[in-house]
């Protein structure tokens, strides 16, 4: 009898765990019965990442025969929190950070710092009417993003503007590769 995979768990990296942490504060008193409808709207795919750029994410969650809208409005890092996170970003070894990945002791050094990719004061709304904060839908696009983002923790600081392509130095390439750009086309194909 072949057994269906599980589900990736939410979180499973500090980068999405973050993110989780906004919905499921470690201080909590008691159980939020809104949890599980949110965490099966992600795992269903009912939610979409509309829009993504630095400082905005859009999401679209489908929750039966209502489609809402959520919005979270992350702050960029200021200009000198930008210049110290870079710096602490190259101190770190560059192995898969082209393929999005991240240390776990990247993240341990930044939040250590100050400079967490997840803030505190980050503002959310939703097109519902919902009396509760954060809803069924914010709280179902944070776990869609708590998602992304273990996949791909560079998204965590690009949202937050930290363009990681300024980090990456021509020193990245092993010794027996060399940059695409280097070659010149006329000299190559003769």
């Amino acid at each position: 009898m072949a057994s269906t995979p599980l589900p990736p768990p939410f979180g499973a990296t500090p980068w999405g765990k973050e993110w989780l942490r906004r919905v499921e504060p470690i201080t909590a008193t008691r159980p939020n019965p809104m949890l599980p409808r949110a965490r099966s709207l992600a795992r269903s795919e009912s939610v979409v990442v509309d829009t993504n750029t630095i400082g905005s994410i859009r999401c679209v969650v489908s929750a039966g025969k209502k489609i809402e809208t959520a919005t979270f409005a992350v702050p960029r890092y200021s200009a000198a929190h930008k210049r110290t996170a870079l710096r602490i970003v190259t101190s770190h070894p560059t192995h898969g950070r082209g393929s999005g990945d991240l240390p776990d002791a990247l993240h341990a050094e930044l939040v250590s710092r100050g400079l967490a990719p997840v803030p505190t004061d980050v503002y959310t709304a939703c097109t519902c009417y919902s009396r509760t904060d954060p809803c069924v839908h914010v709280t179902a696009a944070t776990y869609a993003i708590s998602l992304i983002v273990d996949q791909s923790p560079t998204t965590a600081l690009a949202i937050r503007g930290l363009d990681l392509v300024e980090a990456a130095a021509p020193t990245d390439f092993p010794a027996r590769w060399m940059p695409i750009e280097s070659v010149d086309a006329a000299v190559f194909y003769g």
